[in-house]
């Protein structure tokens, strides 16, 4: 067991330091230099590869708890990592070892006791995956449009925020049940990235097109499925596209994380004349079928059957803005920050 380390730079992390008022900015996030990991009894320290970038972090900024725990002011911030075992006295873990876990933004830390850690099996493929296509992202796409969904043979499944994280993956799985896929996205590169890409049969800019006469030519017999991370205008305007018995599978409104007022969403009367069925649903309740997905999906990633793209900003000192970028549309594909060499 390791029980030393031999840092090639200085220790620095991320704190959160103000609470958002509405839109965060560089001064809700302050870098500073830390102390460097102590390994004590049954300890692990670990380095920092990737931070998951996410717009569930948004929630965290505020007071109080949503279904995650809020951040604590002055405190380092806290995502999806994953890290690289330089030190160890646990007999669980070796150094050279992967692992993933909800960590500090930090370059070199210690997980007491290794708790909260998983380890990472390389056969799986590139380490990053573990917190994106292979890891909780990519199980959300999966629950959303297939479990939720339940797509069938001739379905028209429609997709918000199509390039993200769980768009690009959740169109290719409902490409799989022989569904027609399309999606909405906020440039026209997306777009393109969307079809050329992650198989969607259409997809359209809601920021140049009118979003009712883009979906009665993308979907002219209606909608089916719809899983939704935005929420707003475009969950309404699904509301009208949806045909009787359509699926609502909802994980996420972006578009609304940081209005400071609600207004709330119009025309839910629909979801009665049409019999709508939607549901919420929070990635920490499926987590114990996450084994049995990425073994499901690692094959279809290794043999090409599936693609994926991972938006890499470098840089711990580049998280803050790189996580504000992610929120206001910036990114295409999974956010991550990559903050020292594999």
């Amino acid at each position: 067991m390791s029980q030393t380390t031999h840092p090639s730079s200085p220790n620095t992390r991320i704190l959160f330091v103000k609470r958002p008022d509405g839109w965060p900015d560089a001064s809700c996030f302050q870098t500073e230099a830390c102390p460097e990991p102590e390994c004590g009894a049954q300890d692990v320290v670990v380095q920092a590869l990737w931070l998951s970038l996410d717009p569930y972090l948004r929630g965290r900024m505020n007071a109080g708890t949503s279904y995650a725990p809020g951040f604590v002011l002055g405190k380092p911030i806290v995502s999806r990592v994953v890290a690289r075992v330089i030190a160890s006295r646990n007999d669980r873990y070796r150094e050279g070892d992967y692992v993933w876990g909800f960590l500090d933004w930090a370059l070199r830390m210690v997980v007491p006791r290794g708790e909260g850690l998983y380890r990472i099996d390389p056969a799986l493929g590139r380490p990053s995956l573990a917190i994106s296509a292979l890891g909780m992202p990519g199980l959300t796409a999966w629950v959303g449009a297939i479990e939720l969904g339940k797509p069938t043979p001739g379905d028209t499944v429609y997709i918000s925020s199509a390039a993200g994280t769980i768009g690009q993956l959740a169109g290719q799985f409902a490409k799989q049940t022989g569904a027609r896929v399309i999606g909405s996205v906020g440039s026209d590169d997306k777009r393109d990235f969307v079809v050329k890409h992650c198989g969607y049969d259409a997809a359209f800019n809601y920021k140049t097109r009118n979003m009712d006469e883009a979906l009665q030519e993308l979907a002219p017999n209606g909608i089916d499925v719809y899983l939704d991370n935005v929420g707003g205008t475009t969950l309404e305007a699904a509301l009208r596209h949806a045909n009787v018995g359509a699926r609502f599978p909802i994980c996420g409104m972006i578009s609304r994380y940081n209005e400071t007022t609600d207004p709330g969403i119009r025309g839910m009367q629909l979801m009665v004349s049409k019999r709508i069925r939607m549901t919420g649903y929070i990635i920490n309740d499926h987590v114990h079928k996450l084994p049995a997905y990425q073994q499901r999906a690692a094959q279809w990633f290794r043999s090409g059957a599936m693609q994926f793209h991972e938006d890499i900003v470098h840089g711990i000192e580049q998280a803050p803005a790189a996580l504000i970028g992610m929120m206001q549309g910036e990114a295409m594909g999974k956010r991550l920050v990559q903050v020292a060499a594999a």
